[in-house]
């Protein structure tokens, strides 16, 4: 696990010569950096804490770009005739990008931790004989023994902290 003081600029951005794939394709999916495999892990506050906790040593970020991405729209059938609610795909703009930015920075934020940097895709070192399974487990059992039934996000690091230094000791 990481010794901070770190800064997200420390964390190493990998170039595979799929940037995209990485980005879009559907989990799990797998980085192979400096001999290591790397997973992806999600687009949230949550995940972007474990990033931090675990370091720069334990985690690679890869450029993204929106326009790779999709965004799905359900609109509910009304009325008396109403179908099937009706599901539109379109690309993901900067602003819904600043959105998902917004959410993600306002937890880390409260959590204590800076600003992830924006545009990338983050992976996460999983030692060879755990997975992201056992990692999401001890996180979630940390969360479980705080005093809250919903923990603020300084207390989610806490829990998280714990989890990962757990995790790669």
């Amino acid at each position: 696990m990481s010794r901070t003081p770190h800064t997200w600029a420390d964390f190493p951005v990998a170039r595979p010569s799929d940037p995209r794939g990485l980005a879009t394709r559907r989990d799990p999916v797998e980085l192979r950096h400096d001999g290591r495999v790397h997973r992806r892990v999600g687009d949230s506050g949550w995940h972007m804490a474990i990033c931090w906790f675990a370091g720069p040593e334990h985690v690679v970020r890869v450029p993204d770009e929106p326009g790779w991405h999709s965004v799905r729209t359900t609109f509910a059938a009304t009325g008396a005739d109403a179908g099937e609610p009706v599901v539109q795909f379109s690309e993901r703009t900067e602003a819904d990008q600043d959105l998902i930015e917004e959410d993600v920075n306002a937890f880390l934020t409260e959590a204590g931790i800076p600003p992830r940097p924006r545009g990338f895709t983050w992976f996460l070192d999983v030692p060879p004989d755990r997975s992201l399974t056992d990692l999401w487990r001890l996180v979630g059992q940390r969360e479980r023994q705080l005093p809250t039934k919903a923990p603020r996000p300084d207390e989610t690091a806490t829990a998280v902290r714990a989890a990962v230094a757990h995790f790669f000791s």
